[in-house]
């Protein structure tokens, strides 16, 4: 499942940057056809499976250029 597209779509409706708590709402809103019960399962460390996979995106993103680490629990994308 690809987050990276759809974590830029929603930042860019919201003006570029959200807290992270926003995101998830966002996401899971957008994806809610797409996830699929796995999704739903915790990792080990008791994270949801499709927000561990959102905030691995994010990395990526990050990596790519196109967001920022900004401040603390805010994602952003890159000017």
């Amino acid at each position: 499942m690809a987050f990276e597209p759809v974590i830029l779509e929603v930042l860019d409706e919201h003006g570029g940057q959200m807290e992270q708590d926003d995101v998830y709402v966002a996401l899971e809103e957008v994806m809610a056809d797409r996830l699929k019960p796995a999704d739903h399962e915790t990792t080990p460390e008791g994270e949801l499976r499709w927000r561990y996979a959102a905030r691995k995106a994010r990395q990526t993103l990050i990596a790519d250029g196109r967001m920022t680490k900004g401040k603390p629990g805010v994602w952003a994308l890159a000017d």
